[in-house]
C-alpha cells in the first residue's frame, strides 16, 4: 500500500509499505493493504512502518508523532499530524535532558493549566527518549 506521513512542515515519508503501525486514541492499531477504511485520532507516541513483509522488527522505520489523524481506505493510508520528529533529528541525552526538566515543570505547577501544559511538554519528550532509545538499539 502508499503511505503518506504528513506534518506541517510537509512530506516526512511517502512511500510503499507492508505494515503501519499507528498510536492512536484506541491503542496501537496495524494497518495493512485492504484494511478496512477507516479515519481514528492518532495518539502521540511511535509510528512504525515495515517497507516489505519480510523486513525485520529491527529494520522498522520509526517516527515520533505528537497526535493527529489517520485515514485509510486500503489502498492509501495517512497520517497528518502537526509535528514528526525523524530519528536523526534527536539524540538520547538531549531527549532524557528535555525530559527531566519536564518533569520539573510538573512537579512545579500552579494551576490546572500549567499542570497540563506541563504533562503535554512532558509527553511530548517521553516520546523523543522513546525514539532515540529504538534508534539506539538498531545502532548496537
Amino acid at each position: 500500500m502508499q503511505f503518506q506521513l504528513i506534518s506541517s512542515t510537509g512530506l516526512k515519508y511517502d512511500g510503499e509499505a507492508y505494515e503501519v503501525i499507528v498510536p492512536t486514541k484506541d491503542g496501537t492499531i496495524a494497518i495493512l493493504q485492504d484494511h478496512m477504511p477507516l479515519i481514528s485520532a492518532g495518539q502521540p507516541g511511535i509510528l512504525s512502518v515495515r517497507r516489505q513483509a519480510r523486513d525485520s522488527n529491527a529494520s522498522l522505520e520509526h517516527f515520533a508523532v505528537y497526535g493527529g489523524i489517520v485515514q485509510t481506505d486500503g489502498q492509501i493510508t495517512r497520517f497528518v499530524t502537526e509535528e514528526v520528529t525523524t530519528p536523526d533529528e534527536v539524540s538520547e541525552q538531549e531527549a532524557e535532558a528535555a525530559l527531566k526538566r519536564a518533569q520539573a515543570l510538573v512537579e512545579g505547577a500552579e494551576t490546572r493549566t500549567a499542570l497540563h501544559e506541563a504533562r503535554t511538554v512532558a509527553q511530548h519528550h517521553e516520546v523523543r527518549l522513546h525514539l532515540a532509545q529504538l534508534k539506539q538499539r538498531h545502532h548496537r
